[in-house]
C-alpha cells in the first residue's frame, strides 16, 4: 500500500512541506557553488518525526531535473526504504537515482539529518589521477 501525503497528520504535511523548501534552497547553492555540473548531485533531508505512527521519511531531488527547474513542489518524498510515496508529484518525476544510498544512512544512523552528495569537478578531476591526497596541513594528520 502507497503511502499517500494528504492523508498523513497535519503537522507530519507541514513538516514535509518545510523540509521540501529547506532541500529545494540547498539544492540552488549547489551550482551556485560549482559543486556540480548538468543534473549530477543531490541533497536530501530527514523529515523530523511529528507522530510516532508515521513511517520515516526524507526529501530527495527528483531524477534527471535540471538544477535550474527545481521547486519545493517538484522535491520528491520517500519511504527510509526508498519508496517513493503518493506526494502529489507526477508519476514522471521519480526519486534520484542515489536514493537508496541515502536511504541506507538514514535508516542506520538516526543521527543523521541530512546527505550532501555531489560531484564537484575538482574533487572529480582529482581522483581521475589516481592518487592519494597528500598530507600538507598539520590538521590532517591528526
Amino acid at each position: 500500500m502507497t503511502l499517500v501525503l494528504t492523508e498523513l497528520p497535519a503537522a507530519a504535511q507541514e513538516a514535509v512541506a518545510a523540509t521540501r523548501e529547506r532541500v529545494a534552497a540547498l539544492h540552488a547553492e549547489l551550482p551556485r557553488n560549482d559543486l556540480v555540473v548538468w543534473t549530477a548531485g543531490n541533497v536530501s533531508e530527514r523529515v523530523p518525526a511529528t507522530d510516532p505512527e508515521v513511517p520515516g521519511l526524507l526529501v530527495i531531488k527528483p531524477s534527471g531535473v535540471s538544477y535550474d527547474e527545481l521547486s519545493a513542489e517538484n522535491m520528491v518524498v520517500c519511504t527510509l526504504d526508498g519508496a517513493k510515496i503518493a506526494d502529489g508529484t507526477p508519476d514522471a518525476l521519480t526519486p534520484s537515482s542515489d536514493t537508496a544510498a541515502h536511504a541506507y544512512v538514514y535508516e542506520h544512523m538516526p543521527e543523521v539529518g541530512g546527505v550532501v552528495h555531489t560531484h564537484s569537478t575538482y574533487a572529480t578531476a582529482w581522483a581521475a589521477r589516481g592518487q592519494e591526497i597528500p598530507c600538507v596541513l598539520t590538521m590532517m594528520a591528526d
